[in-house]
């Protein structure tokens, strides 16, 4: 319930960090897992890590840091780190280090720490709850299935939770699918995964050494498609005379899916439609597209035209593809629509002419994986930026000049981040631009248009009273 609620505000505070670390870093023997639970989510087309921890400082002196061992090629795929405590609603420091260390079986790992405001004192024990969400989800088993056929993803999963310190009890539940099976056999009984409903079960293990790992392969039945936008282009369109903010999203998605193993025939699919009654599947057939609340003029193009086959509701569009989208295949498209600007406006109470706009990050559709996002607020022509804040980590970011209609002077102020491997929970984050716009950079515009077209009027008035005529 503590993730459920408050989630969020944890990533704005503790969303990942890069601190320097030596190569071949093992911590310091200072904890003891007294119970260590990992649960892994497969039940979106991301991956969902929940930690339940109850650890005990063995040191003899206070210590302010946990480690959290991660495979360092999922390092660059993780959205977002958090951690709590158990206890109460309260949020701790986390990062990630980058640095490597190299098991006994030549995995290698980096470190996800946990930074605790104050000491934790020798012989305290603590539990604490920590998840991590991985752009990441299993591959296709098979790679290629016919038309007919359910879609399995497999997913490498470790019988241990890997941590530097010695663990009491331990075990792993992998949840989220009607049923799994494990195509990695156990050297011994005691580490075969027990099947369970809706989980397959590692453990419980006691007294596990640290660094212990021993890897597994689990399959697992997946009816739907595995959405990827590869690219993402956001442009909001900040307007006072209009009081509007105009959103214009373009979209390039790619179903990671299985592919057709037989090739794709519009007759068979047709039968499967009607046999099935449009339920279920590993292909886009229809595309659900979040907007702001209280949206309006919404529209769908992509490079044939305008997309008539969209239906609104409430603050959804619903999309149909121009043709289903199977695994390996892509579509790109782009959407738009409008919303006042007191949705997001405020006026800033400490400086004159200040303005604070709050703007979601993502809207877009569920269960989506994002690998490069570029949002971009393009704000009105004469206003200054004053400050920027993104609760989400960024690769890049920049200020730039645009110009569109009547732009007679310096263009409008365009702020774009650049971002990698988001997942679509973190799009409720909002984008906050603090600005300043006075009354003179207001009108303007306005002004610089009159005076052209008076100009323009009184050239015409003159050439036409102007005569020519030679006596």
């Amino acid at each position: 319930m503590l993730f459920t609620r408050f989630w969020f505000l944890t990533a704005i505070v503790t969303l990942i960090k890069f601190v320097v670390s030596e190569d071949d870093f093992i911590p310091p023997n200072s904890w003891e897992n007294k119970e260590f639970k990992k649960t892994i989510e497969v039940s979106n087309s991301f991956t969902t890590e929940n930690l339940e921890l109850t650890i005990i400082n063995i040191d003899s002196e206070p210590v302010t840091q946990y480690f959290l061992p991660i495979p360092t090629e999922l390092l660059p795929k993780i959205s977002m780190f958090t951690a709590a405590y158990m206890s109460e609603e309260s949020f701790i420091q986390c990062m990630l280090v980058p640095g490597v260390h190299t098991l006994a079986d030549g995995t290698q790992v980096s470190y996800g720490v946990i930074q605790f405001e104050a000491p934790v004192a020798p012989g305290e024990e603590i539990a604490l709850l920590a998840k991590i969400h991985l752009a990441v989800t299993g591959t296709p088993f098979p790679e290629e299935i016919g038309m007919d056929d359910t879609q399995s993803l497999a997913l490498e999963v470790n019988r241990y939770p890997i941590s530097p310190y010695l663990s009491k009890t331990v075990s792993v539940d992998v949840a989220g699918a009607e049923d799994f099976i494990e195509l990695t056999p156990a050297q011994s009984d005691d580490e075969a995964g027990i099947l369970l409903t809706g989980q397959f079960k590692y453990g419980p293990f006691h007294n596990v050494p640290p660094f212990t790992s021993s890897w597994a392969k689990v399959s697992y039945p997946v009816d739907y498609p595995l959405i990827t936008v590869t690219d993402l282009k956001r442009d909001i369109w900040i307007s006072h005379w209009g009081h509007t903010a105009e959103f214009q999203e373009y979209y390039e998605i790619k179903n990671q899916g299985a592919k057709l193993k037989n090739g794709f025939s519009r007759v068979e699919f047709m039968k499967r439609v009607q046999r099935t009654e449009g339920k279920g599947g590993n292909f886009i057939g229809v595309l659900g597209l979040a907007m702001t609340e209280n949206s309006t003029d919404p529209y769908v193009t992509d490079k044939v035209g305008k997309v008539s086959s969209v239906m609104r509701e409430e603050d959804k569009l619903l999309l149909k593809p121009r043709f289903p989208v199977f695994g390996g295949w892509a579509y790109n498209f782009t959407v738009g629509w409008t919303n006042t600007l007191e949705d997001f406006l405020h006026t800033s109470n400490t400086e004159q002419d200040a303005f604070v706009i709050a703007l979601p990050v993502l809207n877009g559709p569920p269960d989506t994986i994002y690998r490069n996002a570029e949002v971009s607020v393009i704000l009105p022509e004469g206003a200054e930026v004053i400050d920027v804040g993104s609760p989400l980590p960024f690769a890049n970011a920049t200020v730039t000049r645009e110009y569109s209609y009547f732009d007679l002077a310096d263009g409008h102020a365009k702020l774009t981040f650049y971002y990698s491997n988001l997942i679509s929970e973190l799009g409720s984050g909002e984008l906050v631009v603090k600005y300043k716009l006075n009354a003179n950079s207001l009108y303007q515009k306005a002004l610089y248009i009159s005076y052209y077209v008076f100009g323009a009027l009184m050239t015409v008035f003159v050439l036409i009273n102007l005569n020519l005529n030679i006596k």
